[in-house]
């Protein structure tokens, strides 16, 4: 039987312990555990994928969804999940999609298609399970849309399985990234299953189709288990558009249930996966802190996990515990160097976040979805210039 946490406890869970390597910084706490968040992402590269959009909203807000929660509290599974709020630089929050409208199981990290994409210009895009509840991520995933100024997604596709890997199922979704132009993805908006391993092309009419099967089987690339797809930082990998896997070669999703977060990041050539490791990028995918960010703007951050993140292979387990407080911010300057910026972070699911002048980090502590976890233990703070 699930244990149920009161506010106070779940604040207790989730103390804010955040130490900052430049006093020229400072943290402030925005929502701690027993708020209203469960699962909260931020939109991870907002000034290019957000801010200049029609959900652009006031200066200094950004948009953070959660796949967690449900308009009351407790859990039907009878009912969808997840919802999409906005933070105003004031810390004041506004609903854009409220918890559960739609009925969809979950709001996996949302991207905002460029203007221009077939007549879903400006539309967000989202990863939804079918089925609710951690049985749902080993079923087949949708694909959802959300026009600008509407509460409640609309099923865009259900993608095809395909592969060997996992039975072929389009399980444990999420979205990648809209083609640029002069790539060969131009145009297509490409997301993957960590499941089956697969990325997938989808096209403004709404057709679907595998792009690049990473089962290692007939000539496949791979075995890799994807964990993101994202254009590489030119100033790190040295050129332009260089797209980029990140996962973990050799690995499945239904492999023994543990915290360990050890990915390593391959280039996509064409329709293929290169098996080198691109060791620039070790560490993980990183953002740039805006000109506004102070005395760091122009630095790249990017969370370290130091190999714990709670929702690796979604296991059920740890539900009581107070997660540990060992994930870093790195900040890697201009000669390549990477520092540590912010400390004793409570693991979980971190991400990172750039409005205005401040960062803003995410976690999602345990999960919500695919876990035992049931109350609203998602925690959001910021770091900022000191005004």
């Amino acid at each position: 039987m699930t244990t149920r946490y009161s506010p106070a406890e779940l604040a207790a869970l989730t103390e804010f312990k955040v130490e900052v390597h430049d006093d020229r910084y400072e943290v402030e706490p925005i929502l701690a555990g027993g708020g209203f968040l469960y699962d909260p992402q931020v939109f991870w590269n907002w000034a290019d994928d957000g801010a200049h959009t029609a959900w652009a909203g006031p200066a200094g807000s950004i948009l953070i969804s959660d796949i967690g929660g449900q308009r009351s509290p407790g859990v039907n599974w009878n009912l969808g999940h997840g919802g999409l709020f906005r933070l105003h630089a004031d810390n004041t929050w506004e609903t854009v999609v409220p918890h559960g409208q739609g009925h969809q199981a979950g709001f996996f990290r949302p991207i905002i298609a460029p203007d221009g994409w077939g007549d879903f210009g400006g539309h967000m895009f989202l990863g939804s399970q079918i089925v609710p509840h951690r049985r749902g991520a080993l079923f087949d995933h949708i694909v959802y849309r959300l026009a600008p100024g509407d509460d409640t997604p609309t099923a865009f596709a259900i993608p095809p399985r395909s592969g060997k890997a996992g039975g072929g199922i389009s399980g444990a979704l999420l979205m990648g990234v809209f083609g640029r132009r002069g790539t060969p993805e131009e145009d297509l908006f490409l997301f993957f299953c960590m499941h089956n391993t697969t990325i997938y092309a989808a096209r403004p009419d709404g057709s679907v189709e595998p792009y690049i099967v990473m089962d290692g089987d007939d000539g496949n690339s791979g075995p890799v288990m994807p964990y993101r797809l994202f254009y590489a930082d030119p100033l790190i990998v040295g050129e332009e558009n260089m797209l980029v896997v990140e996962g973990k070669w050799n690995s499945n999703f239904g492999g023994e249930a543990s915290h360990a977060f050890e990915p390593r990041h391959y280039r996509v050539e064409g329709r293929k996966v290169n098996p080198a490791v691109i060791e620039s990028l070790a560490g993980g995918a990183g953002l740039r802190a805006p000109a506004a960010f102070g005395p760091f703007g122009g630095d790249s951050f990017r969370p370290e996990n130091n190999g714990f993140i709670s929702s690796v292979h979604w296991t059920e387990s740890d539900d009581a515990v107070a997660l540990p407080y060992t994930t870093e911010i790195m900040r890697r300057d201009a000669q390549g160097d990477e520092h540590v910026f912010a400390s004793k972070i409570q693991a979980g699911q971190n991400l990172v976040g750039f409005a205005g002048d401040r960062m803003i980090v995410t976690n999602m502590g345990h999960s919500y979805s695919s876990g035992n976890f049931k109350d609203a233990d998602g925690t959001v703070f910021a770091i900022r210039p000191k005004r």
